[in-house]
């Protein structure tokens, strides 16, 4: 058991950061993103599939994914609160104008959390983390040109889903998309 958290602990010290950076930016909360990440020290520790995992860091980075989004589906029962505003980078805005950018990128990740999970970890690893298709393939064990696919179909079903989040009356139907 020992050598198992001493491996993870060695990957978490490599790789933490960007860990720790992805799931602030899946969660728009620094607090939860700690807690987060020792949710995914104690899972990973206590994983058997971890041990059979061919890319331990890839299956770190699914697993650090789900557990944002499990974390997203949660506090969908529970609205957002004006003290969980994030502050943008700049100061332009007004009070209101930050409160409406921040319910409309929850509003985004919500519905990226209602991808299936390897369109989800597709377009995560694309338009949230900005890693090339090349590099997102050898990571999913797609062909790049099945992960461009993947990414485009995950793009136009969020447009959909937020376009009939604005138009409710619009009749749209949305489909989950399927890897």
């Amino acid at each position: 058991m020992r050598d198992r958290q001493k491996e993870l602990l060695e990957m978490l010290d490599k790789s933490g950061a960007n860990l720790y950076a992805l799931l602030t930016r899946l969660t728009l909360r620094e607090d939860v993103a700690e807690e987060l990440m020792q949710e995914l020290f104690i899972k990973l520790s206590n994983s058997r599939r971890f041990d059979k995992a061919g890319d331990r860091q890839a299956y770190t980075r699914r697993a650090a994914i789900n557990l944002a989004f499990d974390w997203r589906r949660r506090q969908k029962r529970n609205p957002l609160r004006l003290d969980q505003v994030r502050e943008p980078a700049s100061n332009d805005s007004s009070p209101l104008g930050k409160l409406v950018q921040a319910e409309e990128l929850d509003e985004i990740l919500n519905a990226i959390g209602q991808l299936n999970k390897v369109p989800r970890e597709a377009f995560v690893m694309r338009y949230i983390q900005e890693e090339p298709y090349d590099y997102i393939a050898e990571q999913l064990d797609k062909t790049t040109h099945h992960v461009r696919a993947l990414c485009s179909r995950a793009l136009n079903h969020l447009r959909d889903v937020l376009g009939s989040n604005q138009h409710k009356s619009s009749g749209k139907e949305t489909h989950n998309v399927k890897d």
